[in-house]
This record gives structure tokens, sequence and C-alpha cells, in this order.
């Protein structure tokens, strides 16, 4: 247990290795400075600002954060993340997936699969109604307020309405979304980040470690059935922990939080409110009958959901799939079940820039190198998503960066 709880630290001290170091591009000299710098944020939350501020002068971030700078007319999307370089390396590539510790897909298999069936049904939900999806996002997460940065204003339902339609919620595990998971594995390892469990494994081995193959199966069986209706109350309800991070990938979560009428009256499987909103309490309920009570727990990031998972803190929870794969290759008793969507996310640059797409963007740094200045990139954190899409679009273009 040291080894999974000091995982975390292996992440932080990675951080403090990595930087300054030079990668991408050639490994022979780059005469002038690095075109590149990236520079770490800790999140997406201050993005728009450190770009209006000149702090950066890009970012990549996931939703929310993409739409506040387009909405908001503080900057632009050159590119979303799907349509950046290798081209078609990320078409549908992963990111947000729904995880479970072992104990828990082991010792209650059917309250994991309820917590799936929940997600699925939500799924549907947004796939059906965008636009509801959109206002119940910015309630839950920014309480339909207005949102500003510096002198800036914009309106948090515009936002979520421009945000949901660029991001794909799914749930099937399809084996091409397993063969892109087991991508950003290969790409973690590439930048050093997976250097343990999963290292010399086939990717056979490596599906067979990160997937739990069962839960997805016997919750989809089970709606089809409609069995879940004749299931009994346990003997004692569980209490069960569910963590979630704040934003609009986890869509699902909310959406079965907040409009959980819905799923009573048309699935009869629901979240009823014992004290409703980010970090409450909700009964999990079946056709009137209490199976479990649920503590909604939400993280800054998801390596803190990861260690809180390895530590025994959480059962359940939507998580990016990275810091999955980093925990589960450092020996996290953890595995994930399925996707909850693709894509959604983007790279942004301040409006008055002289181009208008990614191709633009990458002749713009080979001029500020040829003047003597470095381009900053806003980056979430080390092997984030996005981070590790941006290094792999740099190499492929040839342009060297220091963290």
């Amino acid at each position: 247990m040291d080894k999974i709880k000091a995982c975390l630290a292996l992440i932080l001290a990675l951080s403090i290795v990595t930087a300054g170091c030079i990668g991408g591009g050639d490994e022979t000299e780059t005469p002038g400075p690095t075109p590149v710098q990236i520079v770490y944020m800790s999140g997406v939350g201050t993005m728009p600002s450190a770009l209006s501020n000149g702090e950066v002068n890009a970012y990549i971030a996931w939703q929310p954060m993409v739409a506040v700078a387009d909405v908001g007319n503080i900057g632009k999307v050159i590119t979303y993340s799907q349509d950046l370089p290798p081209e078609g390396e990320w078409e549908n590539h992963p990111c947000c997936a729904l995880v479970t510790t072992n104990s828990f897909a082991e010792q209650r298999p059917r309250m994991a699969q309820y917590l799936t069936m929940l997600m699925i049904n939500a799924t549907n939900y947004i796939n059906e109604y965008p636009t509801e999806t959109a206002h119940i996002c910015a309630d839950w997460l920014f309480g339909g307020e207005e949102l500003t940065y510096g002198p800036v204003t914009v309106d948090s339902y515009e936002v979520e309405e421009a945000s949901i339609p660029t991001i794909k919620f799914i749930t099937e595990p399809t084996e091409k979304w397993k063969d892109d998971v087991v991508k950003f594995v290969h790409a973690e390892e590439e930048i050093g980040l997976v250097n343990d469990v999963l290292v010399g494994k086939t990717d056979e081995e490596i599906k067979d470690h990160i997937f739990n193959q069962d839960i997805y199966a016997a919750a989809i069986a089970s709606l089809d059935s409609g069995d879940y209706m004749s299931d009994e109350a346990p003997a004692n309800v569980p209490t069960i922990d569910f963590g979630y991070l704040p934003s609009d990938h986890d869509a699902a979560l909310f959406v079965a939080a907040e409009n959980w009428e819905y799923f009573r009256d048309n699935y009869g499987i629901y979240l009823s409110p014992v004290n409703a909103g980010p970090n409450g309490t909700y009964n999990l309920v079946i056709d009137g009958t209490t199976m479990a009570r649920i503590n909604l727990i939400e993280f800054s990031a998801g390596s803190a959901a990861m260690t809180a998972a390895s530590q025994g803190n959480i059962d359940y929870s939507i998580i990016g799939v990275p810091p999955a794969i980093l925990f589960i290759d450092q020996g996290a008793p953890v595995q994930i079940v399925s996707p909850l969507q693709t894509e959604g996310s983007g790279v942004v640059v301040s409006n008055d820039a002289s181009y208008d797409d990614w191709d633009g963007f990458v002749e713009w740094i080979k001029e500020q190198q040829a003047d003597g200045k470095t381009v900053k990139i806003g980056d979430p954190m080390l092997g984030s998503i996005q981070d590790v899409m941006l290094k792999r679009a740099l190499k492929e273009e040839g342009i060297p960066y220091v963290e």
C-alpha cells in the first residue's frame, strides 16, 4: 500500500524532474531560443484570465474553458483536440471514464452495475436533450451565474450551450475505444510516466490489467431485460462514495442527480436527493426501494481522485483516462469500466492572432523563434490527456519545447 499511496508523489516528482527538459522535434541542437515553453497551470480554471493577461500566448484545455474563451471573446479556437496532429490520431480520443476500485467490484458487483446503469441512462438523456443538459451543467458548475474574467463577463448558460455539442458522450467500451486507451498507455510510456506494471506488456495484457470487462456488460443486460426492477433491498443499505470532477465532461452525473424525476419515471432506477447538489448525498432507488446511500465527492483533479481511490476512500468515480493509467501502472487496485465521453478539448489563442488554424499557429511559432521569442502554451498538468496530445502534436511538427 505504501507504493500505491506514493503514486501522487511520484507524479509530482516527475514534474520536478522534467522541468526545464527539452522534448519534441529532433534530438539535434536547435539554434536560438526554444520555440515553445509549456506552462503547467494546475487545471484549466485560470486559463482564460492567463490568456487575456498575456501570461500565455495560447492554451490547450478541456471544456468548458474552451467555450468560455470563445463565448466571452477572450480568445478563439484554432483546433479541437480530435484534429490535432498526427492526422487522424485523435479522432474520438478517450477522455473521461468510469472507474471502480477492485474491492468494490468484487464485494458489491451489483452496486457497481447500478451506478453504471445510471450513467448509461444519463448519457442517453444527454444525447437526446443537449440544451437541457447544458443548462443543468451551468447550474451545477456555476450556479447559473455569470462568469467574470477581468473586464469580461460571460453567461454560463451560453458557455455550456457552446460546450456540450463539442463533447461526444458515449458509454460503450468498443474495441476501438480500448485500443485508443492502450495508445495512451504507450504515449505516456514515451514521455516517461508509465514505467512500472504496464511496461513490457502486450496490448492484450494491458487490456486485461486495466479494464473490468464484466460490469458494463452486466449493466447493459439488466437494462435490456429489466430484471433489476425485481431486485430486493440489501439487508444493510451500503454507503457508496462516488468521486467526480467539476467539468461538464461529467455531465452524466449532474443530469442523473438534477433531473432525477425523469429517470424515476422512465427507468425506475434513479438518485433521490437527500442533500442535493455538488458534494451532495443521494439515495440510489429502484422502483421505490432504497438500495444504497451515495455520497458525491468533488475533486479538483483526476490525480487527487485516484489517490483517494487507491487509499479506499472512494468506490466509484469519473476520472480522466491518463491519471487512471498512471495509478494502475503504479499498482493502484482500480480498473476502468467504460468510457463516459470522448473528445471535448481544444487549443485557444488570442483573438487578435493573425492566424485562425493550427497550421497558421505552427508558422507563427517559427516566426517568433526567428525573432528570438518563445511562445508560451498553457497546459493543464503533466500527463493529462491534453498534455500528451499537445506534445505529440509539437513533435509531429518538429517543434522542440521546454517544460
